[in-house]
């Protein structure tokens, strides 16, 4: 190995590195918060069906479970994984970690979309699913009250955040300087 070839790693390749860490531990937020909390907030729902003169069973029928588990773990798992494998492939120079960052990132700017707008309409699709006779706002609110209000915060900015990073890592890769690093 001649180490006269070895060329110092740019600013915008290990920002955009940094920047996937931080994807990825946000990509996490959701399910840590349901593993932690779930219980909790799944018993506040259904209290809150009882409130209403409802079955706490509803939710259950209709398959609805706000504690994190299994299915529901694999696809922020396997984006957060997938994310801190493309960072470590950029931190260390690896082209495939640029071109597949390029293919993923993108994929995932669609998936933060696709959250974004599901979580805007998500009172929405719980009442069409539990029906005229429940008031599906109420489950919600008291769901969320069992959250800490940190947690939501960073949930939220979380869903703001994690497009913008989606954007500025695919940015930061295709300027010149990163494009040259990756062609050694």
């Amino acid at each position: 190995m001649n180490f006269t070839d070895i060329r110092p790693r740019p600013r915008t390749v290990t920002v955009a590195g940094v920047l996937q860490l931080l994807f990825a531990l946000a990509f996490l937020i959701a399910p840590v918060a349901g593993l932690v909390y779930g219980a909790d907030v799944q018993a506040a729902a259904e209290a809150e069906l009882v409130r209403q003169g409802l079955s706490p069973s509803l939710l259950a029928e209709d398959n609805l479970h706000f504690d994190e588990g299994g299915y529901a773990l694999v696809l922020p798992g396997t984006s957060a994984l997938i994310a801190v494998v493309l960072a470590w492939l950029n931190l260390a120079g690896r082209r495939a970690g640029r071109i597949l960052t390029l293919i993923f990132q993108p994929l995932f700017l669609a998936l933060d979309v696709f959250i974004l707008t599901s979580q805007m309409s998500q009172t929405q699709y719980l009442q069409s699913i539990l029906g005229e006779g429940v008031d599906a706002q109420a489950i919600l609110d008291v769901s969320d009250r069992v959250y800490p209000a940190w947690l939501l915060a960073v949930s939220d900015a979380r869903l703001i955040v994690t497009p913008v990073v989606s954007l500025v890592v695919i940015v930061l890769l295709v300027l010149p300087s990163a494009r040259a690093y990756f062609r050694k």
